[in-house]
């Protein structure tokens, strides 16, 4: 048997709850006092029976006024069965149905697959718990031995004295002519009891009509408590889907950007052919650089304007003729200055100025003889002297002039020589003031050739810049299109573009999953079905309707129960009725868990008889044998078999030593009693096949222990289903998936 869904009507801490342990190793946590052992209690409840009121440690009956009970649906030979079981006041009812064809199966089936197990002999075997393991701690070292061969033999510590209790205290619940037996009293004062409220009842035939309308209320009323639940999961289901309609619609529309393309481009790659790409934008910016500053040079050439320079150009052979010419002068000029000529004028000067002094005198005297003398022959004379004195003073003027003349045609033969600068230098016949021209000229083309040479410099040196920038630029373009070609492109942008066509999908990818992620994975189908919003708000709004009319329904049905019970109460003298019927209800459940308890000792101890006998000739070698692999395991092979000698332990170690039980480490003892209680449970369950529950069995294993029982227990839940309620999980999650995990 394999349980599969427990669905909770109301149960101690728990009203109207579901859930999944459909899983083979099914862990059930939560913290403590969170509703583990009540949900224990649940799946036995429904499998064998109620807590009765004697059972003061288990009283599971809702205190909010839910119905008492619930169903499990579990699979029995590959079928499907809804067990379900309601403890109301009246009685105690159990219902079997068949999921597949929904067919009503007959409540003896039940025991059948239980195989006459009773609830405390399913808790004594099939429940491996703390307290097992303390109880065995706590016996003497003389009483241990004994306690592991009655696990090994019953598969529990209690199954030998349980079983010369049983006879005894069913004796004394019930026998067939016995007077004194609880239960034999108790059904004689029932008798009477029923005698007296029939007499009653038949006295008041209208308070039967009252409570069969009672009844009839009551079990419409139980359907809609039924149906309660369904109608809240719809309701709270479609406002679950409404409440995700926004992401579910973020969802298709990310969806639709994701194109399922694979990421090609590695970061690396792309980071290193960026790096290449900017080298080249580097040099490129360089190479405008360069432009710009050869552009600037050339404005600069072009705004100086050198006027002077290219008339000179133009007319360079004249200009270096005369410049030696000039050249030439000048050093004759200076030399001649510095010697000669100095001399020779300062010569001339005196003579001529003294021949013209002797002149002068005679002028002199020869007019003072012709205006003082009258002596006509000394006038005569005066008068001569007069016209000789003229005539030497005007030859002595004509040959200094002719001295300052004699330089004149070199002069002019010079100056002949300027002609073709004459009016572009604005020469005149001054010619100093032409030679002063000419110079400054000569020297501004100098100053404007050293102006153009420097420009010309810098043109060259940044036209070998833009070469070298150029060569270089190729070099690396090669390189980044060698590269590019790797990787089937043509250029960097378009692998750029795809690189970040990637990473916005890559980024789309995530933000899709964290959109899912905000869904619980069933809702996405089931918003599938829906077109709109407002289908779902409509579908919601019908739902919720027809459950309020139905719940108005029932709360008119619950008045009139009221109604109808406090017309009983008024029917007849007294309130003998519902005294009487209280004290008969009560009765009835008293008999009922005598009667149950009877039949459960009586069964267990015809069982036990049969199931002993034929255990100990079949059933304990194949214990043995697979508890001794289980210890193997469970000690990391250091023990590798279990010798049962006379009703005693012999465990064998890896280096053949020998110990008995009473030798063990307490930690070694409680891996032989895991071993010896699994192995029991592993046999004993080929032919029964209930499922295996874990109460915190191995809370003060170390955690290599607990991943060594953890492992252990699921290679034996593909054959038995395991229900593991343990506090702490953190051994268990690197094992289990989420699914196996169920925290309440």
């Amino acid at each position: 048997m394999k349980i599969l869904e427990a669905n909770i009507y109301g149960y101690g801490c728990f009203i109207d709850r579901h859930f999944d342990i459909s899983n083979d190793f099914q862990v059930i946590t939560g913290e403590n006092e969170s509703g583990k052992s009540t949900f224990k209690s649940f799946v036995s409840s429904i499998l064998f029976g109620f807590p009765t009121k004697r059972e003061k440690n288990e009283n599971y009956v809702p205190k909010k006024g839910s119905i008492y009970g619930g169903n499990l649906v579990v699979l029995q030979h590959g079928q499907k069965y809804l067990i379900e079981r309601i403890n109301s006041d009246k009685s105690n009812s159990l219902s079997i149905v068949n999921k597949q064809n929904g067919e009503k199966i007959p409540e003896s089936l039940l025991k059948k697959w239980l195989s006459g197990i009773d609830k405390q002999l399913f808790n004594e075997i099939y429940a491996v718990n703390q307290t097992g393991l303390h109880a065995i701690l706590d016996l003497k070292p003389n009483e241990l031995e004994r306690n592991f061969y009655s696990i090994a033999t019953s598969g529990s510590q209690e199954i030998f004295e349980m079983q010369k209790k049983f006879l005894k205290a069913a004796g004394e619940l019930y026998k067939p002519n016995g007077r004194v037996p609880k239960i034999n009293v108790m059904l004689k004062n029932y008798d009477r009891q029923q005698k007296n409220l029939q007499h009653l009842i038949n006295r008041v035939d209208e308070s039967k009509q009252l409570e069969e309308k009672i009844v009839e209320l009551q079990e419409q009323n139980l359907l809609f408590q039924q149906e309660k639940g369904k109608y809240e999961q719809q309701i709270s289901e479609l406002q679950q889907l409404i409440s995700s309609w926004d992401s579910y619609q973020e969802i298709l529309s990310t969806s639709k950007m994701v194109t399922g393309d694979k990421v090609k481009i590695k970061l690396a790659v792309f980071e290193k052919m960026q790096l290449q790409n900017n080298k080249i934008n580097a040099i490129e910016e360089t190479l405008n650089s360069l432009e710009k500053q050869m552009a600037h040079v050339k404005s600069q050439l072009d705004e100086k304007n050198f006027a002077e320079l290219g008339f000179y150009l133009r007319n360079k052979d004249d200009f270096d003729k005369l410049f030696v010419s000039l050249s030439s002068s000048k050093k004759q000029s200076e030399r001649a200055t510095d010697n000669t000529e100095i001399l020779s004028r300062r010569s001339k000067n005196s003579k001529n100025s003294e021949i013209s002094l002797v002149f002068l005198g005679i002028l002199g005297i020869s007019i003072l003889i012709l205006f003082f003398v009258s002596n006509t022959v000394v006038k005569s004379i005066g008068l001569i002297g007069i016209i000789a004195g003229i005539y030497g003073f005007s030859k002595t003027i004509k040959k200094v002039s002719g001295n300052e003349s004699d330089n004149r045609p070199e002069q002019t033969t010079k100056q002949n020589n300027f002609d073709f600068c004459k009016e572009e230098l604005g020469l005149s016949t001054d010619y100093p003031e032409n030679l002063k021209r000419i110079l400054n000229f000569q020297n501004q083309i100098k100053e404007q050739q050293n102006h153009r040479d420097e420009y010309e410099a810098k043109k060259r040196f940044l036209i070998q810049e833009q070469n070298d920038k150029l060569s270089k630029l190729r070099r690396e373009q090669i390189q980044l299109d060698t590269q590019l070609k790797e990787f089937g492109y043509d250029s960097f942008a378009a692998l750029r573009n795809t690189y970040f066509q990637q990473q916005n999908q890559i980024e789309t990818e995530s933000r899709l999953y964290g959109l899912k992620s905000q869904i619980p994975s069933g809702l996405i189908g089931k918003l599938k079905r829906y077109s709109s919003r407002n289908e779902i708000e409509e579908e919601k709004s019908s739902i919720s309707n027809e459950f309020k009319l139905k719940k108005d329904d029932y709360d008119k049905r619950l008045e009139l129960v009221i109604s109808y019970k406090i017309q009983l109460e008024k029917i007849g003298d007294s309130n003998e009725i519902a005294v009487l019927q209280q004290e008969a209800a009560n009765q009835r459940a008293q008999i009922n868990t005598k009667i149950e308890e009877w039949l459960a000792l009586s069964l267990t101890d015809r069982w036990l008889d049969d199931y002993l006998g034929k255990l100990s000739k079949n059933r304990l070698p194949q214990v043995i044998k697979l508890a001794t692999n289980f210890f193997k395991r469970l000690t990391r092979g250091h023990f590798t078999s279990i010798i049962l000698k006379e009703s005693q332990f012999i465990l064998q170690a890896s280096d053949n030593q020998s110990f008995r039980v009473t030798e063990l480490s307490r930690a070694t003892a409680e891996q032989l009693y895991l071993s010896l209680r699994l192995a029991f449970v592993v046999t004993f369950n080929k032919k029964i096949g209930l499922p295996i529950i874990i109460d915190d069995g191995f809370v003060n294993f170390d955690r290599q222990r607990k991943f060594q029982i953890i492992d252990l227990l699921l290679e034996i839940s593909t054959e038995t289903q395991i229900l593991c309620f343990t506090v702490d999980i953190s051994a268990i999650c690197d094992k289990v998936s989420n699914e196996g995990i169920l925290v309440i």
